[in-house]
């Protein structure tokens, strides 16, 4: 049994090829599910689609209720109780799958809102001020997170790239800090441009995501 936390953070809804102007990233993530059901049929799927239902941004009161200001002990675990369920979401799962489009050089803001949810300290990471590094984070290290993106253009993590990609980098800073250390990164290019090297690149990554469903699939408890 495998269970497999999928977080979908477009706001295009619909799933490219199933519907007008459907979400590419989606398309990889339903993908990816697909393809692991269809050699593990045993899997648990919870579905966190933070495009269609963003989270609540941080704001004072969850500040003061994450560090122990809050009125009372009651207000602080309603304010903080999406927190709590994200954040279990997270350590249920054998593996995270995340679809993510580049939205101008970054991640949905969205996607953001819920970084914010899911780090915390004494949850997802500790803090031990007498350790040279003093930021241990607190998932499992051995949790796979797959991230599958879709980028209007091309090539923005080449060296010489006038615009560069801040999506991936700053996800995985996040899910690092919290304990993640095994990434694995496809994604859909040249979504602007259209035509044969849209296809082609769209093709490339599905076919790279049945792969990638091959590869992992003997290294997760079953």
């Amino acid at each position: 049994m495998t269970n497999i936390l999928r977080i979908d953070s477009s706001v295009r809804t619909g799933i490219a090829g199933k519907v007008p102007h459907g979400s590419q990233s989606r398309k990889l993530t339903e993908l990816f599910i697909q393809t692991w059901s269809e050699i593990d049929s045993s899997i648990h799927i919870k579905h966190r689609d933070v495009g269609k239902n963003p989270p609540q941004l941080i704001d004072e009161e969850w500040i003061v209720s994450e560090f122990g200001y809050a009125e009372s002990e009651e207000k602080a675990q309603q304010r903080l109780q999406l927190s709590d369920e994200l954040i279990a979401e997270l350590k249920w799962a054998d593996l995270i799958v995340l679809g993510m489009p580049l939205y101008n050089f970054g991640p949905p803001a969205h996607l953001k809102a819920y970084i914010d949810n899911i780090v915390r300290k004494d949850k997802t990471y500790s803090f031990d001020p007498n350790r040279e590094q003093p930021y241990i984070g607190l998932l499992d290290q051995q949790k796979p997170m797959i991230i599958l993106s879709s980028r209007g253009g091309h090539d923005f993590d080449h060296p010489d790239a006038p615009f560069k990609n801040h999506a991936e980098p700053s996800v995985k800073t996040a899910f690092n800090f919290i304990g993640i250390q095994q990434f694995h990164e496809i994604a859909i290019e040249y979504q602007e441009y259209g035509g044969e090297l849209f296809e082609q690149s769209a093709l490339d990554a599905e076919n790279l995501v049945r792969k990638l469903v091959l590869q992992l699939h003997p290294t997760i408890n079953t």
